[in-house]
């Protein structure tokens, strides 16, 4: 992760004009906004168990929990990730659960966010740009510079579509996070966990992990500019679909934590 801020911050420098980088430590509210996110765990009563003992689970759900490492509140910004549902553009009677990268400006000057220098990162080195200029639907739909105005706020990226005449097709040209995962990646097979089982796992031995840096200024033209990186750990794994959709009355395997923060994705081995 540091080789990586070197090397954005290398490329943002051979600019012209020439950028400062402008290095930021987090405040004290940082730990607190860690902690919202490390709450979330599997909680299964065991007198009455949800499913059988030993068969080999094909739905897996990953608890993705922050490192403490994480910069996710300064002096200048404090970096959310919330969890949303939101009604599906193309089957109305649908819903997408999605994350948005929420970014509050604390100060009382406007904050700019450059999402071509912004950046999410996987474990095994797939890197996403926020804002590619060789993408036509990044030039044509999307913008580059985020301005954050004194003590409001601002997504990172939002929900986007746009329709034909007709009505029939769209096309998303703007979509949240999904934190979506890969079980190749993570090494995982069938029989990694058993139905209604879980493992947890720490920041050091965490079999996936996702990085997200922000590139941002409170200049216009960027010639000072700071970077703020959070990094997520998958802190969880359990042989179930989706626990916290479950009703609280018929199930005992629910989650606990605020579910607002509470960072979870399924996925099927196949």
């Amino acid at each position: 992760m540091i080789l990586l801020c070197l090397i954005c911050t290398i490329s943002l420098m051979a600019q012209k004009p020439v950028q400062k980088l402008a290095y930021v430590r987090p405040d004290k509210h940082n730990e607190k906004v860690i902690k919202r996110y490390n709450r979330c765990h599997l909680r299964a009563e065991l007198e009455q168990p949800y499913v059988k003992v030993g068969i080999k689970s094909k739905d897996l759900t990953a608890i993705f929990g922050v490192r403490a490492n994480s910069l996710m509140s300064n002096d200048d910004i404090e970096i959310n990730f919330l969890k949303k549902r939101i009604q599906n553009p193309i089957y109305n009677d649908k819903e997408d659960r999605v994350f948005f990268v929420v970014i509050k400006n604390k100060t009382d000057q406007t904050i700019y966010i450059d999402r071509s220098h912004c950046f999410r990162i996987d474990s095994d080195g797939t890197k996403y740009c926020y804002f590619d200029p060789n993408n036509r639907v990044d030039r044509e739909s999307r913008e580059r510079m985020i301005a954050i105005p004194p003590h409001g706020k601002r997504n990172l990226t939002d929900y986007r579509w746009v329709k034909n005449k007709t009505g029939n097709f769209v096309e998303i040209i703007e979509y949240p996070e999904e934190f979506l995962w890969s079980t190749a990646v993570a090494q995982m097979y069938e029989g990694y966990v058993h139905y209604g089982e879980a493992k947890r796992f720490t920041e050091e031995d965490s079999p996936y992990y996702r990085s997200f840096l922000i590139s941002y200024s409170k200049e216009e033209d960027f010639s000072t500019y700071s970077l703020a990186m959070v990094n997520f750990y998958m802190k969880e794994i359990i042989g179930l679909y989706y626990p916290e959709n479950y009703d609280y009355d018929v199930t005992t395997c629910v989650l606990t934590g605020d579910d607002e923060y509470s960072i979870t994705s399924w996925t099927r081995l196949y």
